[in-house]
């Protein structure tokens, strides 16, 4: 079961990327390797023996210019430089830089978010390419303990926790509203790269109890490391510097996703199968401010990547077929108009006027019209291959002049159909426009379809890397089946109801002219998946289901 299967529609959800756990991994790496700014963290007592954090630099000045981070491990409490420290009411301090440890190979390291299959929880290991703590340890009789180890070269210092990414529950639904945008990051055409995925990850309200099993227990600095290190490491970076102000940076010429990514929510489903799938994080999302379903929802029947394609993509972007065909229902082209403008222009009110004029020989006036853009009625089935149908159809329109209509009558009657389907990489749009007319001039008709034509457009879709679609024509076929509506020859003698009959038609086909053409290809080719700006995309085609699918590969992000 692959992205192939994928049947959005049924779950509620408008777009989804799933990425895999080792590709997430593999860009966090390689972004950490960039470098990431020092921090230094340090903690006082005040007068009530409240722990308070204080400048560093302001506290070596206190402490007689004692730099804690230069007294090595053990030193005696009753050394002058722990004295100063003491005296100045020191309690810890950590100096770290965040980022992939020295002497170790990446391979070797725990990874860095770790999937939990059926949840949104995830669990995070922080590392540090630096990371020194130091601390006094106060015990009884005015006795200290000094406290100073940094990790060592190819011995890393773990650090990890559980966040739970589902940003629809309650804890993160009381966070401020400014802090909800800032992990959802809706609107950035970055919300999908691993620099935002890493932003949430260290954001304090997200995160679960921390356990960093290098502090002593029972001090001071394991409470803080455990529960507030995270906050304010990330409070401490220069101001411009957090980890996500790499992404804020870049800049790209992207053109922007053609659907308004409005909600997100994570969750990693459970994979199918027994082939050994990789596990996905999923970024469940709505568009165009649809709800956004819960992820009771999420529970797919497929696998976005398979074994077998892991090591060629990083994951998978589908969109609902519903979405889709909104979409092409509504979007504008660079005239202005829609597939749905369009439609309009194709469906016809007719009106008709039958008047009796008297004489010797009886004369009966016809007369007749249309007026487009009326309203078809849109269907954006909940299934099969055909995603959006347009249907008009005027009724039958007559009138009648003498007795009984005895004189003369005309009716006049438009329908236009227009669906568009997909299957494979091809999407087909069929349109149908039928104009039928029925004349009579005393006991003489003529009737017929004057307007009967049927265009069928297919093209083949794909995709390029900014997640653009391309689609190119196949094949245009045009099917004429108008018919000039024809009065028995002997009658039409003496009605002339031929005349009449040839007049209709041709007025009616110079309507269709003008109306019914060939769908251009830019209905198809202005789609522009979400996420342009963080995946290269490939293969792009239709599931079994109709959603629009696509692998995807993180781009660089050095």
């Amino acid at each position: 079961m692959s992205d192939l299967q994928s049947n959005l529609a049924a779950t509620g959800f408008d777009y989804v990327v799933g990425v895999t756990q080792d590709s997430i991994n593999a860009n966090l790496e390689q972004f950490l390797y960039n470098g990431q700014q020092e921090v230094i963290i340090c903690y006082i007592y005040d007068e009530n023996n409240n722990l308070v954090p204080t400048d560093y630099a302001t506290f070596v000045a206190s402490a007689h210019n004692t730099d804690p981070f230069s007294v090595p491990d053990g030193t005696s409490g009753r050394d002058p430089r722990v004295q100063n420290l003491a005296d100045a009411g020191f309690a810890f301090a950590v100096k770290a830089t965040l980022g992939l440890p020295l002497g170790v190979a990446p391979a070797d390291l725990p990874p860095i978010v770790q999937l939990k299959p059926g949840q949104s929880y995830v669990t995070y290991t922080m590392m540090f390419s630096e990371f020194v703590a130091t601390e006094i340890n106060y015990g009884p009789r005015n006795s200290m303990t000094w406290f100073n180890q940094s990790q060592q070269p190819g011995t890393p210092w773990t650090f990890s926790g559980a966040v739970d990414l589902n940003l629809q529950d309650q804890s993160f639904t009381d966070l401020p509203p400014d802090v909800q945008k800032r992990i959802k990051d809706i609107g950035d055409p970055n919300m999908f790269s691993v620099q935002q995925l890493y932003y949430d990850l260290n954001n304090s309200a997200l995160v679960q109890k921390f356990t960093f099993n290098q502090i002593p227990s029972n001090s001071a600095l394991n409470a803080f490391m455990t529960d507030n290190f995270v906050d304010t490491y990330f409070k401490g970076l220069p101001k411009g510097a957090e980890v996500l102000g790499y992404a804020a940076q870049q800049t790209s010429a992207t053109p922007p996703s053609s659907i308004a990514v409005t909600d997100v929510n994570f969750f990693t489903p459970d994979p199918v199968g027994s082939d050994g799938a990789p596990a996905t994080l999923n970024y469940l999302c709505a568009a165009n401010n649809n709800k956004l379903p819960d992820t009771t929802h999420a529970g797919f029947g497929w696998n976005w990547i398979e074994a077998s394609e892991a090591s060629q993509y990083d994951g998978a972007a589908a969109l609902s077929r519903n979405t889709l065909a909104n979409y092409l229902n509504n979007a504008r082209q660079s005239n202005g108009s829609t597939l749905l403008s369009y439609a309009q222009r194709n469906c016809y009110k007719p009106s008709v006027t039958v008047t009796y004029v008297g004489g010797i020989e009886i004369e009966v006036d016809y007369s007749w019209n249309m007026t487009l853009d009326q309203t078809p009625t849109v269907t954006v089935p909940a299934s099969g291959s055909t995603i959006l149908s347009y249907a008009y159809d005027s009724g039958d329109v007559s009138d009648q002049a003498g007795l009984n209509g005895d004189a003369g009558k005309m009716d006049l009657r438009s329908t236009f159909n227009m669906d568009v389907s997909v299957q494979g990489n091809e999407i087909t749009i069929v349109q149908h426009l039928v104009i039928y007319a029925y004349v009579r001039y005393l006991a003489t008709p003529a009737d017929g379809n004057v307007v009967d034509i049927q265009f069928t457009d297919v093209y083949t879709v794909g995709v390029n890397d900014q997640g653009q679609i391309t689609a190119a024509l196949k094949s245009s076929n045009k099917v004429d089946n108008s018919q000039t509506p024809g009065a028995n020859d002997f009658l039409n003698f003496w009605a002339n109801v031929q005349d009449l009959a040839n007049s209709v038609h041709q007025w009616a086909q110079s309507i269709a002219a003008t109306g019914l053409n060939d769908i251009p290809v830019s209905f198809v080719q202005n789609f522009i998946f979400p996420g342009g700006s963080t995946f290269s995309f490939s293969d792009a085609g239709f599931s079994a289901n109709q959603d629009l699918v696509s692998h995807i590969t993180y781009a660089s992000v050095s």
